[in-house]
């Protein structure tokens, strides 16, 4: 076998998992979208760092939960939530609710999948009425005075406004100057949410001693702390992202082997037709080469089935008589003849497998594979075009 015919099967078969990989990829979005996966994965994610992550107490855990429920109710964040408006979307939005988790959503039909960290940055601090507090300041350009203190205290402030004799009462005075005939500084503190985890305000307190660094009054470290937390949500929604996308893989890898089940795509059987039949090979080949930009049309997807009847695809049921063949030109007693029909089902299902491994890819990879194949088959890439600008190099 010749260098040209190897690349053309690796050409053929590449072609193969792409568009595949691309049905596997719709598949997957539908799946993602009916159930929520994203909007889920954010919510459960924001409930962890405001609670200080998975191994906290369980009170902790059950504040992040009615604090976060609050912050969706923000109109900052639930304005995020742009709800499909079409007689099918609807129809989704109706059937997704019955089986929504009211844990999670708390019985909203949808919820936003993306929340900038401004955003975010500010419904928190506003639901825990922060900037309130900086409002009664004694001394709010006294370096003395900061947010870290603010923080440290907030948590004693309901118990140790009404007992003067307490430390924590004479904190407060410190912060706040004298609070005994101040009324609406009482009412604000009443008003002070009682859901909010211990471990959110250790985090905020010490993103507020960051903060402090080259800041003189406390409303320009507001600023910067609000930066701080800004960036403390970002970090934690990129280690968020790292996981949503290792469950995703795990479900494309389930989605792939499922379609190439369905599709009766064989990785073996693949590389034996498309090593015997020139003409299939040939057809394929052409088809990937006159299609390699088709995973960047709006139609693709839709011309799926077309793809596969022109490009003589060698997959799907009608196959499977060809690939246990090798049934009808055995010799063997009845032993051999079973052991080998135990082999080559065991050669299909592992050639499913690898199938499924391959397509679970994505549509990406194989589509820059596809481009770098079919380059090396034409001999290298495209010469550069050269303009008045860029003269060709003598």
């Amino acid at each position: 076998m010749n260098l040209p015919v190897v690349v053309d099967i690796a050409l053929g078969l590449i072609f193969i998992y792409l568009i595949l990989s691309l049905l596997t990829s719709e598949i997957q979005e539908l799946i993602s979208t009916f159930l929520q996966w994203r909007a889920k994965h954010l919510k459960k994610s924001i409930q962890l760092l405001v609670a200080g992550g998975s191994e906290t107490q369980q009170s902790d855990i059950d504040d992040a939960t009615v604090l976060v429920h609050k912050l969706y109710q923000d109109p900052l964040i639930n304005t995020l939530n742009q709800q499909g408006q079409e007689i099918v979307e609807k129809e989704l939005q109706e059937l997704n609710q019955l089986r929504v988790d009211p844990k999670t959503l708390k019985g909203k039909q949808s919820a936003p999948s993306y929340i900038p960290s401004e955003t975010f940055a500010i419904t928190l601090l506003e639901a825990l009425r922060i900037p309130e507090l900086i409002n009664y300041v004694k001394n709010p350009s006294d370096t003395k005075t900061n947010l870290h203190m603010i923080l440290s205290s907030y948590k004693e402030l309901k118990t140790a406004i009404n007992d003067k004799g307490s430390d924590s009462y004479q904190t407060i005075q410190n912060i706040y100057g004298d609070i005994s005939e101040n009324n609406e500084f009482k009412k604000l503190v009443q008003g002070l949410p009682e859901y909010v985890p211990n471990n959110l305000i250790t985090s905020l307190s010490l993103l507020a001693q960051r903060s402090r660094i080259k800041i003189g009054d406390i409303k320009e470290e507001m600023n910067q702390f609000q930066r701080e937390v800004e960036t403390w949500f970002d970090r934690s929604m990129d280690r968020a992202s790292g996981v949503y996308k290792r469950n995703a893989k795990g479900v494309a890898i389930l989605i792939g082997i499922s379609v190439a089940i369905l599709t009766n795509t064989d990785t073996f059987f693949l590389l034996k037709r498309l090593s015997q039949d020139s003409a299939v090979r040939s057809a394929i080949t052409q088809s990937a080469i006159q299609q390699k930009d088709f995973i960047n049309d709006q139609n693709a997807r839709s011309q799926f089935q077309e793809l596969i009847e022109n490009a003589s695809v060698p997959i799907g049921w009608q196959n499977i008589s060809q690939q246990f063949e090798p049934l009808k030109t055995s010799r063997g007693n009845s032993a051999q003849i079973f052991a080998l029909r135990i082999w080559l089902v065991l050669k299909i299902l592992f050639g499913w497998i690898v199938s499924g491994l391959a397509i679970a890819m994505g549509a990406p990879f194989w589509f820059d594979i596809l481009n770098k194949v079919i380059n090396v088959r034409n001999s290298g890439p495209r010469p550069v075009t050269y303009t008045k600008d860029q003269p060709p190099e003598k």
